[in-house]
């Protein structure tokens, strides 16, 4: 699904200015990637004051390089074009079409799917699993928790300096989906504030009949980023925590824990409530889990490089 801007935005925003630290980057729109935005550096308060556990302490963040993120959760076409499903496969029932979200994809799966597509593009892969970047040496994906493929999975590799695609850290995905608003008493949701405007933004369980929807049909927050809050949950990069570690999780550019039995995604899904979809909230699955019908991703990539 592609996005079309006027003639005068595009001749106007063709060179944009980002302030990183007390460095000021030229950024020429034109290279930023077909279906992609520049989220810019920054920081913000990451969590939040109530709710779960898990959601505290609210803790300060810094994002030290800009980073490209997609505009849309991957569809299902892009997703078909590099990789396959399991036993469940993207129906009716829960949507199914070129432009629907993704789902029913592993967290492994999408590992894969980075790498597969980094490689097609003649991108530098992210993730290595036993000194490989090439998913066709991974072996058989864990399908299940007791699976002792886990081991292996589980220590994956990632190079946060190369080109290609991968999924967010938690911090990325958080202060992208804050789009600008640094503090915890700012914005709830991605693109409001307000639950009764929450619907303009997100498909969730009020407004969704229970089924994906086409990505990009909400309104976009204000980094210009659609579904954010809704639609599916995303898969991010880091083990799920039951706090917030200011360590690992806190500072510059921090990829969480290193080591757990969960990942994180994140964004709230098709039947979750209007909590789930708040900026803030964290969910957990194990990371072989492919029967989520609201669980599926988007992807980043470096900048700069």
């Amino acid at each position: 699904m592609k996005k079309q801007i006027g003639l005068f935005t595009a001749i106007l925003f063709a060179v944009s200015t980002l302030m990183v630290g007390c460095k000021t980057e030229v950024v020429d729109i034109a290279k930023i990637p077909e279906g992609f935005v520049l989220v810019p550096a920054g920081n913000f308060q990451m969590g939040s004051i109530e709710g779960y556990d898990d959601n505290k302490p609210v803790h300060e963040v810094t994002i030290t390089k800009p980073f490209y993120m997609g505009k849309y959760e991957v569809s299902q076409a892009e997703y078909e074009k590099y990789c396959s499903y399991g036993e469940n496969k993207p129906s009716s029932k829960y949507g199914d079409g070129d432009n629907y979200p993704a789902y029913f994809v592993s967290w492994y799966d999408a590992l894969v799917y980075c790498n597969k597509r980094s490689m097609a593009e003649g991108l530098t892969p992210c993730y290595s699993i036993n000194d490989s970047t090439d998913p066709a040496k991974w072996g058989e994906l864990p399908t299940a928790e007791d699976d002792p493929l886990r081991e292996t999975w589980n220590a994956v590799v990632c190079d946060w300096n190369a080109n290609g695609y991968r999924l967010p850290t938690e911090a990325e995905w958080e202060y992208a989906a804050r789009a600008g608003d640094k503090t915890v008493a700012s914005l709830t949701y991605s693109g409001t504030s307000d639950e009764n405007e929450l619907g303009k933004y997100a498909w969730y369980d009020s407004n969704s009949t229970i089924k994906t929807h086409e990505v990009g049909t909400k309104l976009p927050n204000a980094f210009g980023l659609y579904d954010m809050s809704g639609n599916v949950f995303e898969w991010c990069w880091n083990w799920h925590t039951d706090s917030y570690n200011a360590e690992a999780e806190g500072g510059s550019n921090p990829t969480g824990a290193s080591s757990g039995s969960k990942r994180v995604s994140r964004g709230g899904g098709l039947d979750g409530d209007s909590g789930n979809c708040a900026v803030s909230y964290r969910y957990n699955s194990s990371p072989n889990l492919r029967q989520g019908y609201s669980l599926g991703f988007r992807v980043v990539r470096a900048s700069f490089n």
